[in-house]
């Protein structure tokens, strides 16, 4: 890419002259009746000055043979590059510190799933429920700007006795404020462990341009009229993670991020009582 060189050639950018005529689009000639549109000296000048912006914006030299047609290309593949982009992901709480040159990020964030039910002889345990989902476009950052991030843990295992635990709640926070926010997985409030086979609760996102839900656990089901059935409840997906699958034994642990675990079954016999199993953490990532 280089500025047109010849003898006719102006050493300084002329002025346009005063300009007249329909903005529009290059039009061809129809003999006898219309004049096709002529190509303007200031009109080469404008592109051909864009064109010489792009260089000097991406550092790149104009070439002076005559020979390099790839100038153009190279300053714009420069430009991108020196933008800065990158992603971080956090399984754990912690902070993110914005990068120099950042003004804007993405932010995607889930909640723990929750633990599921142990089964009791005769009745299978239900499944734990997926933790909520919340994205959201941050912009108005400030490089060197910290946030605060909290990640939910996977709620704990049901067991003989024991009622299995909550996902926790995931957040990201600026300057103290919650920018988003998502629930874990609730235990049903209907269920007990000598009655363990309702489904848990999914938790939802908040304060995202997305916000979901997670999914909720599935029931296991009780011995009937002489029929034996011992699987467990489905674990609830932590969304866009899936949920797992039931059991005839022990529970699943949910899958990761943000997934409910399965229920416990009862064995072949459907009278063996068996323990649930955890749900999987939450996660953050973010992205600029």
């Amino acid at each position: 890419m280089q500025r047109i060189i010849d003898p006719t050639a102006s050493a300084t950018l002329p002025a346009p002259p005063a300009l007249t005529g329909t903005t529009g689009y290059f039009n061809g000639a129809v003999p006898g009746v219309s004049a096709a549109t002529r190509v303007r000296f200031w009109f080469l000048n404008m592109i051909q000055e864009e064109l010489m912006a792009i260089l000097a914006a991406g550092s790149v030299t104009a070439d002076t043979t005559a020979t390099n047609f790839t100038q153009v290309l190279a300053s714009i593949r420069a430009l991108i590059s020196g933008i800065p982009h990158g992603v971080q992901t956090f399984a754990a709480s912690g902070s993110f510190t914005v990068p120099t040159g950042v003004s804007a990020i993405e932010v995607e964030l889930w909640a723990g799933g929750s633990g599921s039910w142990a089964s009791i002889s005769g009745t299978a345990g239900g499944g734990g429920s997926g933790g909520g989902y919340a994205r959201k476009r941050i912009s108005g950052l400030t490089p060197g700007e910290v946030a605060a991030i909290t990640i939910g843990a996977g709620g704990t295992a049901g067991a003989t006795g024991v009622s299995p635990g909550a996902g926790g709640a995931s957040s990201f926070a600026v300057g103290g404020t919650t920018i988003l926010s998502a629930t874990g997985g609730v235990i049903n409030p209907l269920g007990t462990v000598s009655a363990p086979s309702l489904g848990n609760l999914a938790g939802q996102g908040s304060g995202g341009d997305i916000n979901l839900y997670g999914g909720d656990g599935g029931a296991g089901v009780a011995n009937q009229g002489g029929l034996v059935f011992n699987l467990g409840g489905y674990g609830g997906d932590g969304p866009l993670s899936g949920g797992i699958l039931n059991s005839g034994t022990a529970g699943n642990a949910g899958r990761f991020p943000g997934g409910g675990a399965s229920g416990a079954g009862t064995g072949v016999s459907g009278m063996t009582a068996y323990p649930g199993a955890a749900g999987a953490g939450g996660l953050c990532i973010v992205r600029w």
